[in-house]
């Protein structure tokens, strides 16, 4: 995307809430602010407007020196935590990068969260990429969340070499908005994307 194309995706934020609407994707470049957007609107959604939503986001770990050295796993409503990827990991997994990625403790965290969408108005994975995406189960849970009509908000890569088939479903997908965060934009998104949260759940 060109800086023109990023710029007009900026002015057009006055977005029109199609009735079938059921999946809200937040992209944008790394570090833009997705994570920080995606907990204070689920923070809203849950306080002030008493929203049965759940999920997780993901979080930076950094040593003493203040490098990164991995990510973690959090949830949404109990601040549950989980490993997903280190830097300094021995154990036999896939890597992203120089990031080894803990499978099966994502999948401890995260399954148990989408197995319940049924129940939830809103689910919330922060995010679904590469390293999320080494699970097979997380894929093929996520795909029957999509498959069953959950109501989704999640956040997605924004430009990637070899796109996920996954991540272009959810895109492409009939009833999904992409909205693209950046830094000129980021702090004034938060009221429009829980007005448009909130018309997708009292559908």
């Amino acid at each position: 995307m060109t800086t023109e194309e990023h710029k007009g995706t900026e002015t057009q934020m006055s977005i029109m809430v199609d009735k079938n609407l059921s999946i809200v994707l937040l992209s944008g470049l790394p570090g833009v602010g997705k994570t920080t957007l995606i907990r204070k609107v689920c923070q809203e959604l849950l306080e002030k407007h008493n929203i049965n939503c759940d999920g997780f986001y993901t979080e930076e770990v950094r040593d003493s020196n203040r490098q990164r050295i991995g990510f973690d796993v959090i949830t949404i409503t109990d601040n549950k935590s989980s490993k997903l990827a280190r830097t300094d990991a021995n154990i036999k997994c896939p890597f992203v990068g120089k990031y080894a990625v803990f499978v099966k403790e994502f999948e401890d965290l995260a399954l148990p969260l989408l197995r319940q969408s049924k129940t939830l108005q809103l689910l919330v994975m922060d995010e679904i990429g590469k390293m999320e995406l080494k699970s097979k189960r997380f894929e093929s849970a996520v795909y029957n969340c999509v498959e069953v009509g959950a109501t989704i908000f999640a956040t997605v890569p924004f430009e990637m070499r070899q796109p996920l088939p996954l991540v272009e479903k959810l895109k492409t997908h009939p009833k999904a908005k992409t909205i693209v965060v950046t830094k000129e934009n980021r702090n004034h998104l938060q009221n429009e994307i829980v007005d448009i949260l909130l018309k997708m759940i009292s559908k």
